[in-house]
């Protein structure tokens, strides 16, 4: 019994070998399948747009359209007066779009949209827009200090 027991084991352990073998890899490096995964590279995202940019042409027309219709509304200045300071596209780090109210929970995740800075009149007006479309002034917002 004991020599059956002991061929058993040297049976078991040349297949194991052997298959060892056929994929490439020592029995250890077989058993390890962390050193096989590729490690996955995260992208640096911009979440938050350089303080000197002056930058144009990255929003759809027609959002800009619906920004400046509202800039001009909301400050009673005709829209062919108003100018756009900054328009982008941005990803937020969360559902606030970088401009969080106190008191209010927002979606813990990464969002697509734009940051649009219009000129009216005398007001700097800081649009925040998802990439649906909706969108929101940020009071204080205006461009980032650097």
């Amino acid at each position: 019994m004991t020599r059956a027991l002991f061929g058993i084991l040297v049976i078991v352990a040349l297949a194991t070998t052997a298959c060892a073998a056929r994929q490439g890899a020592s029995p250890d490096e077989a058993a390890s399948p962390e050193q096989s995964r590729p490690v996955p590279s995260v992208p640096e995202l911009q979440t938050v747009p350089p303080s000197d940019a002056s930058m144009t042409g990255e929003v759809p027309a027609e959002i800009l359209a619906d920004l400046v219709a509202d800039a001009a509304e909301r400050t009673s200045t005709e829209p062919e007066a108003v100018e756009v300071i900054q328009a982008q596209a941005v990803t937020w780090n969360d559902g606030s779009l970088g401009c969080p109210e106190p008191g209010m929970f927002y979606t813990q995740a990464l969002v697509d949209g734009y940051q649009v800075i219009l000129q009216a009149g005398d007001e700097e007006l800081d649009y925040r827009v998802s990439s649906a479309g909706g969108f929101r002034v940020c009071e204080g917002g205006g461009r980032p200090s650097g």
